[in-house]
């Protein structure tokens, strides 16, 4: 299993390029990797909040210009249907904004 910090350790002193994130689904061992938020910059799409999700993990990931990036959730995939975990990571890492519906429990 991952360590927390390990899945963002290969991730830029700063803000993340979708391309970037799209680049990283094409590796073996990641599931997905989105941004949650991005923003326009030139010419670019940045984000700052990821979600990265392999076989085993999901973690949030948040960067700030301080202390660098961070895993903020980290949710494991043990025994569980991946789009399951991939839910509550989007869910866990949108805070306090409403990207994602929280299902009917």
């Amino acid at each position: 299993m991952e360590s927390e910090g390990q899945l963002l350790e290969s991730f830029p002193d700063g803000k993340i390029t979708t391309a970037a994130l799209a680049t990283l689904e094409k590796s073996d061992a990641i599931r997905t990797a989105i941004p949650l938020i991005s923003e326009a910059h030139d010419g670019k799409e940045l984000s700052d909040r990821v979600v990265v999700q392999t076989d085993s993990t999901a973690v949030v990931g948040v960067y700030n210009k301080n202390s660098g990036w961070r895993v903020e959730h980290r949710i494991d995939s043990e025994g569980r249907d991946p789009k399951a975990v991939l839910d509550e990571a989007m869910i866990k890492g949108q805070g306090e904004t409403s990207l994602v519906e929280t299902p009917d429990e």
